[in-house]
């Protein structure tokens, strides 16, 4: 499935507006992987020229821009909380021995596990490092309090995946600590460099953690609205790993017991058949587990709304909204 035509057209018109300092943060990125050991410039330039959404980076410029923030800090800040989330990328893909990451081999798949670890670890010190560049307690507290709660997060999943009783919020707490930690503390960062009041900082952060939540939520709903060939690869061995996410955890939750036990000899069973993953979201269709799972990404999306209602109509703030409605809607 594409993205939705209107959705992208609008996204598109977002990434325009706020050209000239998106390009700007690719250019610090680069200039920033240059001066590091060259196994981890390596590397990370293999992840960060694959693309991705740049989601994180745009939050933060398009904050910057809602709260008056002026100079090079904004953009600085956005090559750093890319870093931060390349870092995670690193250790997710070891941890789940995932085979592709943007379309390409997993950098643990080209460079081994110890080196993408390694590089994983320099690059969430190193963007620290970076950011206390700017001599600012707050910034320093909020990024260094979302790279805890990131790794926190990490140490979580371990604990969440392969538990058939694992419960909502569980979930939501890896979720929380995983994702929106770090989307929360980009919007807040504009914020800070635009000196804004505490009301306004903690509704930017607000508003970052409820898109990181949304996101999250959906992007693992829609991974069972993939196509069949991402279907078949993907989900199928998350499946036999047992890798927990809310429509399944959902799932389980509301079938019946033979039906429960008929997936629960399925999950992290080590092979998972077309078959089998067909029966399991025919189940999925009749508990409703999907449909659930992206009205809850919706509500996330609401309270991410409203947490921007203290500032007064802008175009940033337009985009802002916009944006929360992308996040659940990219894929459908």
């Amino acid at each position: 499935m594409g993205m939705n035509p209107l959705i992208e057209s609008g996204v598109n018109s977002i990434w325009t507006s706020y050209r000239d300092q998106m390009e700007s943060v690719e250019v610090k990125l680069r200039e920033l992987l240059t001066g590091i050991v060259p196994l981890a410039s390596e590397m990370t330039s293999y992840i960060v020229s694959g693309g991705g959404k740049r989601l994180r980076p745009l939050l933060m410029v398009i904050s910057s821009r809602l709260s008056d923030a002026e100079g090079p800090d904004p953009i600085l800040l956005a090559a750093v909380v890319e870093m931060i989330h390349t870092a995670t990328l690193l250790h997710d893909d070891v941890v789940d021995n995932a085979d592709v990451r943007r379309g390409k081999r997993a950098a643990h798949q080209r460079w081994g596990n110890q080196s993408a670890i390694l590089v994983g670890d320099f690059l969430y010190a190193n963007s620290l490092w970076l950011a206390m560049g700017l001599h600012s307690h707050e910034i320093n507290d909020s990024l260094t309090l979302a790279c805890k709660k990131m790794s926190e997060g990490e140490i979580l999943e371990l604990f969440l995946d392969g538990n058939l009783d694992a419960t909502e919020e569980q979930y939501y707490n890896v979720a929380a600590c995983k994702t929106a930690t770090l989307t929360a503390s980009t919007c807040r960062l504009g914020g800070v460099l635009g000196g804004v009041s505490d009301e306004e900082k903690n509704a930017l952060d607000s508003f970052g953690y409820f898109v990181g939540m949304a996101f999250q939520v959906a992007d693992d709903a829609l991974d069972y609205m993939a196509s069949e060939e991402k279907l078949g690869k993907t989900l199928g061995r998350d499946l036999a790993e047992g890798k927990m996410t809310l429509p399944l955890i959902h799932c389980l939750s509301k079938a019946s017991e033979p039906s429960r036990a008929r997936i629960v000899s399925k999950i992290g069973s080590g092979l998972v058949k077309n078959g089998d993953l067909e029966e399991v979201l025919q189940l999925m269709r009749e508990t409703g587990s999907i449909d659930y799972s992206l009205s809850r990404a919706r509500e996330f999306t609401r309270k991410a709304q409203e947490s921007l209602s203290c500032f007064p109509d802008s175009l940033p703030k337009q985009h802002l909204l916009s944006l929360s409605e992308f996040v659940i809607s990219r894929e459908t």
